[in-house]
């Protein structure tokens, strides 16, 4: 799943301009083909955010149910708050740089500093799902403060189809109230106000949305012992299903292409999670130590994959040979300094 992650991140330099963020490098070699590494983008996208955030959902409950408060939250920060505050004020700037220099404008690093201190050019680019995790986790800590008994599980059982169907719908609601209703109450405000959420935040409002869906559905799991002995596991069904709704989303036009991403999104996390659990108890030492590398490599792609764009924008290469160099760079440049720096560093040790 982090290596989709990454798959996502290195494709943002080459859609369309509109939708390449100003906090990342743009390559406009991607002029007339940006469309078809947008619908790939997307595609990674549906599938990444709610992966996650069902994840970091299920653990975060299933960690903070038997532990303290103040415990948890030491360990949190120290996961993810630590890492968060590095990169928003030593790591982003300096990316968020290479983007303004990427679309032709000529500024120094030192005058762009100066900008950011007064506030012309805050980001938190990608590291923002970061801050997300963080929120939610806090979200769910205040929750346990005010019931302590709200973590604690119940028997095991399989959720209720009318449930299932339920989130689905919900999801669809609210990504509609947005797209729909907000946006074109306001029009022009909406819009402005979006793009702005978007560049300081490094989400979109719907990727919020999303994450906080996938985020308490994790936490339900863990109250209702899926993926345990006698516990609710998703089926083989569900990868047929995912497969299905990837090709109605890739054949559904763009204005119904958000209600076709909420399919895609629920069919296949359920469908990921059928795969690693039809294939989880056969995990080698290689692929665990991989996974262990997963948070500190995915944190190094970031400034890794835009700084490999950035310098390889000369170069008349065709995207699709520069995304793979960008990529093996990464993984690469990731691997060696996971393994020898990172992983002894307090915040991205494995316990």
């Amino acid at each position: 799943m982090i290596f989709l992650s990454i798959l996502c991140l290195s494709l943002v330099s080459f859609l369309p301009l509109p939708a390449v963020p100003l906090f990342a490098v743009y390559d406009k070699q991607a002029l007339g083909t940006g469309m078809y590494y947008y619908l790939f983008y997307e595609c990674l996208a549906a599938l990444v955010i709610p992966v996650l955030f069902f994840l970091s959902g299920y653990f975060s409950a299933s960690n903070l149910r038997i532990r303290t408060l103040s415990s948890y939250f030491h360990d949190r920060w120290q996961r993810l708050g630590w890492p968060w505050l590095f990169a928003a004020f030593l790591i982003v700037p300096e990316l968020a740089w290479l983007g303004i220099l990427s679309r032709g404008f000529h500024i120094s690093f030192m005058d762009y500093l100066s900008r950011l201190v007064h506030g012309s050019y805050i980001t938190l680019g990608a590291y923002g799902m970061l801050a997300f995790l963080l929120l939610f986790t806090f979200l769910l800590m205040a929750v346990k403060k005010v019931n302590h008994q709200a973590l604690q599980r119940k028997a095991a059982s399989a959720p209720a189809s009318l449930f299932l169907l339920a989130f689905i719908v919900l999801h669809g609601l609210l990504i509609f109230a947005f797209s729909r209703l907000w946006l074109a109450a306001f029009q022009l405000h909406a819009v402005a106000a979006a793009q702005l959420f978007m560049t300081v935040s490094g989400f979109r409002f719907s990727w919020v949305i999303t994450a906080a869906l996938y985020f308490v559905l994790g936490c339900y799991a863990c109250r209702h012992r899926w993926f345990t002995p006698g516990g609710y596991v998703p089926g083989r069904f569900w990868l047929a299903a995912a497969l299905v709704c990837l090709m109605l989303y890739i054949l559904t036009p763009a204005v119904y292409a958000d209600y076709a991403g909420v399919l895609l999104s629920f069919t296949g996390t359920l469908g990921l999670i059928a795969a690693f659990a039809a294939k989880g108890n056969q995990s080698g030492k290689t692929a665990v130590s991989f996974a262990h590398m997963a948070y500190p490599l995915w944190y190094l792609s970031i400034p890794s994959l835009q700084a490999a764009t950035y310098f390889l924008l000369p170069l008349n290469l065709a995207i699709p040979l520069k995304i793979l160099l960008s990529l093996l760079l990464t993984l690469v440049y990731g691997y060696l300094v996971c393994k020898y720096a990172l992983s002894y560093l307090s915040c991205f040790k494995v316990r």
